[in-house]
């Protein structure tokens, strides 16, 4: 009896690992797929404010030569099955004069906001040069406080 309830829990939970795992893989997909439809009309700027227990955000912005923002993709949720959307409250606008103080930000939600100021953030600092920084890992950061 404890043998075949183990048998069933371990395929239960190689199952939903599978799923989770598919469904990962069909997500950054996507992400590749709507990525490179944009990259191949110009230059992209990625801003993102990831999820721990709240959902996530993903912005996506395609620009012209000045650095005027042509059109938007979000996408936002808590589950591998949220897809990206239209995002165009900031159409020919130029990104880097982007700020939490303009009228586009004030009723967005708190992580829009957070993703559309890390795009704005990635675009400036690729712009003057410098490396963009990626926050690391929830495991990454536990390995930093261990080590250090």
């Amino acid at each position: 009896m404890k043998f075949e309830f183990m048998v069933l829990f371990s395929l239960i939970v190689l199952g939903a690992f599978a799923l989770q795992s598919y469904l990962a893989f069909k997500q950054i997909k996507h992400f590749s797929k709507e990525y490179e439809k944009m990259r191949r009309e110009g230059k992209v700027a990625i801003g993102k404010c990831p999820g721990k227990i709240q959902s996530g955000t993903i912005i996506l912005f395609a620009l012209d030569d000045f650095g005027r923002i042509r059109y938007g993709k979000k996408v936002q949720g808590t589950t591998v099955l949220a897809k990206f959307r239209d995002f165009n409250k900031f159409n020919g606008r130029k990104i880097s004069e982007i700020t939490l103080e303009d009228s586009e930000m004030k009723n967005e939600l708190k992580i829009t906001r957070k993703a559309v100021m890390n795009a704005v953030e990635n675009y400036n600092a690729f712009m003057s040069g410098k490396s963009i920084s990626e926050k690391k890992t929830p495991f990454g950061q536990l390995y930093d406080k261990l080590v250090h």
